[in-house]
């Protein structure tokens, strides 16, 4: 029995029928960030905006490859409020330190349009954060008593305690703008301002450093003017004139302002660090891969390696066997053994060519690689599974100019019996679609060096003799171009993602299928169901037949005789939870004021596209109709207040196993 600690809610999923469990992890375990807190300023905290993000709920914001460490613009706020009409579809982070005037109880309110949250710790770390109001559709400015989730529980605070709090705040359209006000011993209900909020970080003080970091401190120090031959100043803090944690010869040697602590933030070299963070581990400000090792600073730190160590790049911290540096290269997790670089896409020489029967590419026979186009069939058939006549064939490649330097023109002949067309980079170049004899057509082109386009050559055989053959001709020399040396297409054998045409199905399985894979076919249907190419794919089906697809062979495979092909046989999925009984606050949530429960699920876990919605008194549901294969569900609980829970983790059950 897996637990899944939702916003506010604990909610307990029991399982689904079938032979795999559903397996939930933590939902609140989240990366590490690309760089460490900077030092703290009092009087205001840092206000951080990203741009052109759709959605109204924080949740759009989180889900956003910018948040946290990729804002489009960085602000300074003096109080915890900020003014309306910024703009449509953003979302705005807010994070820093509280300190209470006095000790005692104090109660946090927060407003805002669209969706807000303010998030306090119980001290100073993160680690200790949770949600304690949130304004779940949209107030007014300063209002405060549109939903009872904007109310704080009572918070005891202790004079002169640092506390770390986040707002979180997402806007869709219309009106914009969010403010966090509090009341206590003394105080009125009022918006925070600038003599209670420090900016994130640590205190420039040196007073509390430990024995190792000072000596760490002054060991850098001595370095860093020892090598720039400067002269040793032996006073321990050593000097920081602007007070913001960096030595300032340190800051001299890599360009900053050692008078102005607003550089403290900046990331000049754009490693995912920041300067003071760069001061702090050892790393050059002007350097975005100080090790050298071919993975900047600031995903090494993120990932956990030390970016002072060259060595670490060959290294496979997950466990996968890729190198750090080949996961890095390739855009997967280092610490992630389920991350893995997709092969290299594996070409042949020539083209793939699609079989039909039909002279307009009726019905799909098989696919097959080739490395010339030189056919002179006469009277006979391509293959034993094709007709004698009445056939039409499509062959799909990428041809590379061979030439080394300057620009060279090329003529393209096609010599058919019968139709013919010819596509360069997608263009039609020649079309000669009908009935004649064996006949010449031409097309010249001109190419950069070792320039590359798609190249696809259609042709169809009616009656009588059949030809199809390509030659390449460098006009500038008058040699013929080795077809085989020049054009190249995927390896049937080998699956790769590539999708040149963008839409939705990889080339391999659109070449081995019958599908064009330079043309965007999605939403065609090929057999009589009118089940579309997307569909098909997605489903594990022949585009053309339906049937479901059982191999990945290259062998010619012939469309199956029976005209009305069966369909796959659906399954079920049974779910079961218990109701939440208290918030992540510890307060008690009753039955009645859960509204409902939101299941998201499909086949493809980057995009759960189905929707079921469940009744907050239910606590099982039945999924029918799924077909077979693998399906991933995610669940969220919303009350009757509409505030609602980020979703667990996603899981995933086998139908028809």
């Amino acid at each position: 029995m897996a637990r899944l600690r939702l916003l506010g809610l604990w909610v307990v999923v029991i399982g689904v029928s079938g032979c795999q469990s559903w397996q939930i992890g933590n939902v609140e375990s989240l990366p590490p960030t690309a760089s460490l807190p900077a030092t703290s300023k009092p009087g205001i905290v840092e206000l951080r905006y990203y741009d052109d993000i759709p959605g109204r709920r924080v949740t759009d914001l989180l889900e956003s490859p910018k948040f946290p460490d990729n804002p489009d613009e960085i602000v300074e706020l003096t109080s915890l409020e900020v003014a309306p009409y910024r703009g449509d579809n953003y979302g705005a982070l807010v994070r820093g330190y509280i300190i209470a005037p006095v000790s005692g109880d104090y109660t946090l309110f927060v407003s805002g349009d669209d969706e807000t949250q303010l998030w306090l710790s119980t001290d100073g770390t993160k680690e200790n954060l949770s949600l304690i109001a949130a304004v779940t559709g949209y107030t007014s400015g300063q209002q405060y008593t549109k939903y009872s989730s904007q109310t704080s529980p009572i918070q005891p605070l202790s004079q002169g305690k640092r506390y770390y709090f986040e707002i979180r705040f997402k806007e869709a359209t219309g009106g914009d703008h969010f403010s966090v006000a509090w009341q206590g011993p003394g105080i009125i209900q009022q918006v925070i301002g600038s003599d209670y909020i420090y900016s994130l970080g640590k205190p420039p003080s040196n007073d509390n450093l430990t024995t190792a970091e000072a000596y760490s401190l002054g060991y850098r120090v001595g370095f860093l003017d020892s090598a720039e031959a400067l002269t040793f100043n032996p006073e321990f803090p050593p000097q920081d004139a602007d007070q913001d944690g960096i030595y300032d010869n340190w800051e001299v040697v890599h360009g900053l302002d050692p008078t102005s602590p607003a550089d403290a933030l900046s990331d000049p070299d754009n490693d995912l660090i920041v300067a003071a963070d760069e001061f702090l581990i050892g790393t050059a400000e002007n350097n975005p891969d100080t090790d050298g090792d071919g993975i900047p600073d600031g995903m090494e730190y993120a990932a956990g390696l030390d970016p002072l160590d060259p060595g670490d790049a060959s290294e496979d911290l997950d466990g996968d066997n890729f190198t750090n540096l080949e996961e890095y290269l390739a855009g997967t997790a280092m610490d992630d053994p389920n991350s893995i670089p997709e092969a290299q896409l594996v070409y042949s020489a020539g083209f793939v060519g699609q079989y039909f029967t039909g002279t307009n590419f009726d019905q799909f026979v098989a696919a097959r690689q080739e490395p010339t186009l030189d056919f002179d069939w006469r009277y006979g058939r391509p293959m034993t599974s094709m007709p004698e006549d009445t056939f039409s064939i499509r062959w799909s490649g990428e041809f590379t100019a061979p030439h080394d330097n300057g620009t060279r023109m090329y003529r393209f002949t096609l010599r058919t019996d019968d139709g013919n067309r010819l596509y360069l980079n997608r263009d039609l170049a020649i079309n000669d679609w009908s009935d004649h004899g064996p006949a010449n057509f031409n097309h010249t082109a001109i190419f950069q060096p070792g320039e590359s386009v798609p190249v696809t050559v259609e042709y169809y055989e009616d009656r009588g003799g059949a030809v199809a053959q390509l030659s390449i001709t460098d006009l500038s020399t008058g040699e013929a171009v080795s077809v085989e040396g020049t054009v190249r297409a995927p390896n049937l054998e080998y699956s790769h993602s590539l999708d040149s045409d963008v839409d939705g199905i990889p080339d391999t399985w659109e070449l081995k299928h019958g599908l064009n894979p330079w043309s965007n076919d999605a939403s065609q249907a090929f057999n009589t169901d009118g089940v579309s190419n997307l569909e098909a794919y997605n489903n594990g089906l022949h585009p053309w037949t339906l049937e479901p697809i059982t191999t990945d062979g290259t062998s010619e495979i012939t469309a199956p005789e029976s005209s009305e092909p069966e369909l796959p046989a659906v399954g079920t999925a049974n779910l079961s939870w218990t109701a939440p009984g208290t918030r992540l606050d510890g307060t008690s949530i009753l039955l009645s004021e859960i509204d409902y429960y939101e299941v998201r699920y499909g086949q493809d876990p980057e995009s759960l596209t189905e929707i079921q919605r469940i009744d907050g008194a239910e606590t099982t549901y039945e999924f029918d109709n799924l077909s077979p294969g693998t399906w991933y569900f995610t669940i969220r609980v919303v009350d009757t207040d509409g505030l609602e829970s980020p979703p667990s983790e996603i899981v995933s059950h086998e139908v028809g196993k």
